[in-house]
């Protein structure tokens, strides 16, 4: 059977992918190589939601990440939703917008078999988009728009896929949009898969899982309490950001007698957030420590900077906590900024 022999190659596939964060050049602590392992879980979770159970003809959207599972660079205060396009159809999203800051939908060209996109083809957020008074929306994705139509937006021939981001200052205590998408091409009922039809299934999860463990995880030669310079991303450049983001990296390390603090200083912008992230671009546990800090929750000094404090122990303001990690990833985005920020600047200090 095909389904088999596809089958074997992912196992023989999953065998060496742990040479990517084992491998002595990877340089993680032990700590590192658990959250290596489990990051594996969480791409088998993902690539089976993505690709197995979703359809490009009969699409849906699948949720990226949740509190459990995290992956491609998660941000706390964010809600991401998946699904595969293809270029030559025509789809209808619905939805109903409340109280989020920022809401996009991010259109991705390039192969449709779970590679890395090679670039952006359509990027929409709430800016271009007409809304009701009551928040309600309707854009169309189409090879051929109406240019009379301020929410048809065209679709170009290499879309594979879209994420949605949707962006909150205060994410538990906030309402999500409503969004559903259809085909408006008529489908004929599903049947069940052949043999051929599952291993090219299997073997597009094997590619997506492949692909992702290409880049995660991030090199641990990232500067040490020291962030690099913010820099946009190119819609051009391949994977799976958006050009509506400015990114900024550091390396933390922080001891139990130890803080960072951090200083920033922001454009303008709709959103703007510090977090942690493992060196697997996982979010640390948000769920029971307060591990980022966003332009709404801060309280900012009598400059207008902000100062983040990381730390093991509670801070008295603007306090992330490591979460139990002595090292990992600081990681700021800003969204729709007027301008490219400045570094935040990263001093460590003694209690």
């Amino acid at each position: 059977m095909e389904s088999k022999l596809a089958f074997n190659e992912f196992l023989e596939m999953l065998k060496e992918a742990d040479q990517t964060f084992l491998d002595p050049e990877a340089n993680l602590d032990e700590q590192g190589k658990v959250d290596g392992y489990r990051h594996f879980f969480h791409l088998m979770h993902a690539a089976v939601d993505f690709y197995l159970f979703n359809d490009p003809l009969k699409p849906r959207f699948m949720p990226l990440t949740n509190s459990g599972r995290k992956l491609f660079g998660d941000n706390v205060d964010a809600v991401y939703y998946f699904t595969q396009l293809r270029g030559d159809q025509e789809y209808v999203i619905k939805g109903r917008r409340f109280d989020s800051c920022y809401l996009s939908f991010c259109i991705y060209g390039g192969d449709p078999h779970g590679e890395l996109a090679d670039r952006v083809t359509l990027d929409i957020n709430q800016r271009d988009i007409q809304f009701e008074e009551d928040g309600s929306f309707e854009i169309r994705l189409t090879p051929d728009p109406d240019p009379g139509n301020p929410n048809e937006f065209k679709l170009e021939p290499d879309s594979v896929n879209m994420f949605t981001r949707e962006y909150f200052f205060d994410r538990p205590n906030s309402t999500e949009s409503e969004l559903s998408i259809v085909n408006t091409n008529p489908q004929p009922p599903g049947m069940p898969l052949t043999d051929e039809q599952l291993a090219r299934h299997i073997r597009t999860m094997a590619m997506f899982f492949q692909c992702t463990t290409w880049i995660a995880p991030l090199p641990v030669e990232l500067p040490v309490n020291e962030f690099l310079p913010a820099f946009e991303f190119d819609p051009e450049q391949g994977g799976w950001g958006t050009p509506d983001n400015i990114y900024c990296f550091a390396r933390f390390r922080v001891e139990e007698d130890e803080y960072l603090n951090i200083k920033i200083r922001s454009p303008d912008c709709c959103y703007w957030g510090i977090q942690t992230w493992n060196f697997l671009m996982q979010s640390t546990n948000y769920a029971d420590f307060p591990v980022c800090v966003n332009n709404a929750t801060a309280i900012p000094s009598e400059d207008g900077s902000v100062e983040v404090v990381l730390s093991h122990r509670e801070a008295p303001r603007n306090w992330m906590s490591t979460a139990g990690y002595r090292e990992g990833v600081l990681f700021c985005r800003w969204l729709l900024a007027d301008e490219l920020p400045e570094p935040p600047g990263i001093t460590v200090l003694k209690w």
